[in-house]
């Protein structure tokens, strides 16, 4: 049985909807990553992707970014004619609202009070699928996941397993996270933020940058809108290795990949392109880089977004497939994402694609891998005879 990918909710650095996302990335190598000495601190100028169209100075920014990716979806919201029942709600993120709590705690310390506007709520990790629940009088499950850098790969997963434990027939699924200090310091704090533009699986790569994005799918088990792309599988896998670092053999990833595949029904050659988790860090690019050369060689075309969108931790899983979705949606969107490189040889040899180029797209796989050893891998794609 299909489930659908009926519309998508999309909000990053590389712009807000369907049309300035895909400009963005046909314009390359334009950088689309801000300056900011305002989140780090010590007040370091740090590399972020910042969803320009909101100040950063801005109140309730997460919650703001939720909104303009729930307006994108209005219209087919409308035309979906279900009892609010069976409209369920699975969001991941890692943070939820906590840039709020560290604005509440600023003005604390000021003024001895909280904000009047603050609600500790706000940054509960249940809050933003609650938020969107009320917003659209869902009454079927609503909730969160928190699983670091995986948490909205895998929210997709667990919106088709409600559909098909016919708990909802429509599912609002996907991620969202917003720029914090938290964050910011946290990865600074383990020697992990580069103080440029990363560089995915460059030879030069000296880590990441952290970015904030909204990506929200209409998942069902019906097609409603012309541009419907199949979820066709998924894949999970916890290897449990390290709090932090990736298993350098790469065989958590490994194992999502090939679940992914199976689940889909395919093999490594019906994969058109690979979206990879690609943070730039020496670890991950190592260890993911010698896990797609095992499962799909070198001649499937691989590149990694987070050098345009940065790495937006909970929300990556859906953003990045949601680069897929806009790949496979609009056929004439047919510019790839490339990594620019100094090559490494250390690097397993994959079809890393490092000019800009076209290619027709009627199957992707997207990678997100987390803390702890989280491994998600996702399939999407066209529903032809050849699948």
């Amino acid at each position: 049985m299909p489930f659908w990918l009926n519309d998508l909710g999309i909000v990053s650095a590389l712009g807000v909807g369907h049309q300035q996302t895909m400009q963005s990335i046909s314009l390359q190598p334009k950088q689309t990553l801000t300056e900011v000495t305002s989140l780090a601190f010590e007040q370091r100028p740090t590399f972020v992707g910042l969803v320009n169209e909101l100040p950063l100075t801005a109140s309730m920014r997460f919650y703001q970014l939720i909104d303009l990716a729930l307006a994108q979806l209005a219209d087919t919201l409308a035309n979906i004619d279900i009892p609010s029942s069976r409209i369920a709600v699975v969001i991941g993120t890692s943070t939820a609202a906590i840039q709020e709590g560290e604005r509440g705690r600023i003005a604390h310390a000021a003024e001895g009070k909280w904000p009047e506007e603050f609600d500790y709520y706000d940054q509960a990790l249940v809050a933003p699928a609650n938020y969107i629940a009320k917003k659209l009088a869902a009454k079927g499950p609503s909730y969160s996941i928190s699983t670091a850098c995986s948490s909205s790969a895998k929210a997709l997963i667990s919106a088709r397993a409600i559909l098909n434990a016919d708990l909802a027939d429509v599912v609002i699924c996907g991620g969202v996270d917003s720029l914090c200090q938290l964050t910011i310091n946290g990865f600074d704090s383990l020697s992990s933020i580069s103080d440029e533009i990363c560089k995915p699986f460059s030879g030069d790569r000296a880590g990441i940058n952290i970015g904030e994005a909204a990506a929200l799918f209409v998942m069902s088990k019906e097609q409603h809108t012309k541009q419907s792309i199949a979820f066709l599988g998924g894949g999970e896998s916890s290897d449990a290795h390290h709090i932090s670092a990736p298993i350098a053999d790469g065989s958590g990833a490994i194992a999502a990949m090939t679940t992914a595949l199976q689940d889909a029904n395919l093999t490594p050659s019906d994969i058109d392109y690979i979206n990879a988790h690609g943070t730039a860090t020496p670890q991950n690019d190592a260890m993911e880089s010698l896990a797609i050369s095992e499962v799909f060689g070198k001649d499937t075309k691989v590149s990694s977004s987070k050098h345009l969108t940065g790495h937006t931790l909970g929300a990556a899983g859906a953003l990045e497939a949601g680069l897929c979705w806009l790949y496979l949606a609009y056929p004439e969107f047919n510019q790839l994402v490339c990594n620019q490189v100094i090559k490494d040889e250390s690097l397993a040899e994959i079809g890393l694609i490092t000019q800009p180029e076209t290619a027709e797209i009627n199957t992707c796989l997207s990678n997100s891998f987390a803390f702890g050893g989280n491994n998600v891998s996702v399939v999407l794609g066209h529903l032809n005879e050849s699948l």
